[in-house]
């Protein structure tokens, strides 16, 4: 499963090189392929394939870990939990060879082809649609917000135990994506649109009231942020006022000379294409009076 995800990512262009890094991307692709062809009991745990596929033979996947870390592991020598892999694993680097195959059209199509007969009995490169992920964030764009967080705690609970982090993951990638498409690829304060050499936005998504107590990841609850600002506004020294401009807190000290914050106060904050997206008041005000800011 995990390498008909890569597969994938070499087909849509997201792959220029050896390094196979953990990804949104890759995660979501995993998740579709398993909905799409797994039809038997088997959990999906993305950490488990990535960890241990450096023991296959061939030598084609390579671990490389962030320097001066090593990979925590059980008493049967398996990754402990994705949270493990994403603190201790840079990427995954392939062999020459393997890449050379997976750069080839024609050789990854084949090689395609060859896992889905052997594996899933199907006699043909065609993996039949999904929308898993879809489905997940057309909850977060669609679902009514009332009694929205408790059906997302009820979805969480229900997981098998393996895969409970992982799907929490699973929706925060989800959520990412979402709330960075419907912000134009831009931060809603500065208004940069910034992509890195695979063209994927240096944004990140910002939980207006924090997931971890909330258990709401509706887009109403996000807003696209540079890393800085989200950092800001997640400590409480930024927010948003009611009627979507930029506020900081009395507290913050900004010593910037030519990129300073207080610059954008008062400033009318980049919204989404449609008012259905905006983020909610409500959960702006909850953000203000909790950091002792309310306007």
């Amino acid at each position: 499963m995990l390498l008909l995800a890569v597969i994938k990512g070499f087909e849509d262009g997201l792959y220029h090189s050896r390094e196979v890094e953990i990804s949104d991307e890759l995660l979501l692709n995993f998740h579709d392929l398993w909905s799409a062809l797994v039809k038997t009991g088997h959990v999906p745990n993305f950490s488990l394939p990535f960890f241990h596929l450096k023991n296959e033979k061939g030598d084609f996947w390579e671990l490389i870990t962030y320097p001066g870390r090593e990979i925590p592991t059980t008493k049967s020598k398996s990754i402990k939990s994705f949270k493990a892999l994403t603190e201790t694993v840079f990427c995954a680097s392939l062999s020459d060879e393997f890449y050379r195959i997976l750069m080839d059209p024609a050789q990854r199509e084949e090689l395609k082809q060859a896992m889905l007969e052997t594996y899933f009995g199907i006699k043909s490169a065609y993996i039949p649609a999904t929308d898993y992920t879809q489905q997940v964030e057309s909850q977060m764009l669609y679902d009514p917000e009332t009694n929205y967080a408790r059906k997302v705690k009820r979805q969480i609970e229900e997981q098998h135990i393996d895969a409970k982090e992982e799907y929490v993951v699973l929706r925060s990638s989800v959520f990412r994506k979402a709330i960075v498409k419907i912000y134009n690829y831009q931060c809603a304060v500065t208004g940069l649109k910034v992509m890195d050499k695979r063209n994927r936005p240096l944004l990140e998504a910002a939980h207006i009231s924090p997931f971890s107590e909330t258990y709401n990841d509706s887009v109403r609850n996000g807003i696209a942020l540079s890393p800085t600002f989200h950092k800001a506004f997640d400590k409480g020294l930024l927010g948003i006022s009611d009627d979507y401009r930029v506020v900081l807190h009395p507290d913050l000290r900004d010593e910037s000379r030519d990129f300073s914050l207080s610059r954008y106060v008062g400033k009318n904050i980049i919204l989404p294409g449609s008012t259905e997206f905006y983020p909610s008041r409500s959960h702006l005000r909850s953000h203000r009076q909790r950091f002792g800011m309310d306007v």
